[in-house]
């Protein structure tokens, strides 16, 4: 008898106050996206800070029945409400290793708007496409970084530049949206004559509905290992890119991406409200942050014994989640006012913010709806801060989660630049708001 089979109605909690299926869908606060993480990878890239593991024989499939369990368990107590997830995104690791092993875990996870997937290139053939389309996903999100084979050799890719560009060729048409990923990395493409921007400019004649172009993170606990940043010649860069994404009839849509005006945006991170299920998922349910354990036995363990396999509670409240909201509702390059029935924490502090920052120059004039979009300069005052919370606080919190299971996949632990500051920043953070599950 499986585990699925085993633990019918809610799991419990396994912290001091034992919340359970329930009790952490009672925290959220309006609808809710999914999100799905497949940690597995058959190598793993050295400047990858995600949660991923080469899997041991046999633990894919006590994976996915784990997941299987905790994603009936939350629907169950009415995670999907009664129309279903808004939204559902499937990342990782490499989720398209096991599509057969995914495909019951998709099947238990109602979801009435988008349903997104990562796609190795090297996976992107006509039949695994077509596959993918018939398990219900209407986007995907194509790891392309990069069509120089010197530049995908370099971050060590498990394919070449000709997949890439197959891969591409082959998803256009097939989805609603075709997303291509790209890595800046200014150091590296300075010093050996760039393709970044020609890069960009293949995926636009390619004919993709959406490029995102992430700047590499270093995170100190990735064999790439921690390392400065040029911020004004990423600016530099980035400006460029957005006159050559115009030049092509493609617009800068959020701090990050370019797309054809006909094609919806869409992003793993801009949910407003999602459930994170999977080992290193995490949760944003409008006052709470939640992250499952990063540990892949651990999880399994955890689920398999009825328990929740939340690590992490941190109660952001109503300003803190208001904060949260801004922050990403900037991401997508622009303000807008406060909707109805978003609270007086909210309210304020989004007008607050839209002032000052149309004061200094980082907004427009009221736009449609009394929106206001990102200027150039915010634009890059923006990258400027996404960088700042991805090492203070984003980095600080994996490295921890990571630390805690490195006998799993012999990773290793804090190793990041300026750990006192940012260990005291984090340890802050944590007394501030963390709480027992």
């Amino acid at each position: 008898m499986s585990a699925a089979e085993r633990l019918p109605g809610a799991l419990r909690g396994s912290g001091p106050r034992g919340e359970s299926s329930a009790r952490v869908v009672g925290l959220a606060d309006g609808p809710l996206g999914a999100y799905v993480h497949v940690p597995f990878c058959a190598r793993v890239c050295p400047f990858c800070p995600y949660n991923k593991v080469v899997p041991r024989v046999g633990q894919p499939e006590r994976y996915f029945e784990a997941l299987l369990v905790e994603a009936r368990s939350l629907v169950q107590a009415g995670a999907a409400g009664t129309t279903g997830f808004t939204s559902l995104y499937v990342g990782g690791g490499t989720p398209t290793l096991f599509p057969e092993l995914l495909q019951p875990v998709l099947d238990a996870l109602p979801v009435s708007g988008e349903r997104a997937i990562e796609v190795l290139p090297s996976h992107a053939t006509p039949d695994r496409l077509d596959a993918l389309r018939g398990l219900g996903f209407t986007a995907v999100s194509i790891g392309v970084q990069s069509f120089s084979d010197d530049v995908l050799h370099h971050l060590r890719r498990p394919h070449d530049a000709r997949q890439a560009k197959d891969a591409l060729t082959h998803a256009v048409g097939r989805f609603d949206l075709v997303d291509a990923d790209l890595i800046l990395d200014v150091e590296y493409d300075d010093a050996h004559a760039g393709s970044f921007l020609d890069d960009l400019v293949t995926c636009f004649q390619l004919g993709v509905g959406q490029v995102s172009t992430y700047p590499l993170m270093r995170f100190g606990y990735t064999a790439f290992g921690p390392a400065n940043h040029d911020r004004e010649r990423e600016h530099e860069v980035l400006a460029e890119a957005t006159r050559l994404a115009a030049a092509h009839g493609y617009e800068r849509r959020s701090v990050w991406t370019f797309n054809r005006p006909d094609v919806p945006s869409y992003t793993s991170i801009t949910r407003r409200r999602f459930l994170g299920l999977g080992a290193g998922a995490s949760s944003f349910l409008g006052r709470d942050f939640l992250v499952n354990h990063f540990g892949v036995e651990t999880y399994i363990a955890d689920v398999a014994a009825g328990r929740l396999p939340i690590a992490r509670r941190l109660h952001l409240g109503r300003l803190g989640g208001a904060a949260y909201d801004a922050f990403w509702q900037a991401y997508s390059g622009r303000l807008c006012p406060p909707e109805p029935g978003s609270g007086v924490p909210a309210a304020v502090l989004l007008r607050a913010a839209t002032a000052a920052m149309t004061a200094t120059g980082l907004l427009t004039g009221p736009g449609p709806g009394g929106c206001r979009a990102l200027t150039p300069r915010g634009f890059d005052r923006y990258h400027d801060l996404e960088r700042w919370v991805t090492y203070h606080l984003i980095e600080p919190l994996w490295s921890q989660m990571l630390a805690e299971h490195a006998g799993e996949g012999g990773r290793a632990g804090w190793a990041a630049p300026e750990s006192s500051r940012r260990r005291r920043l984090w340890a802050l953070v944590e007394a501030l708001t963390l709480r027992p599950l």
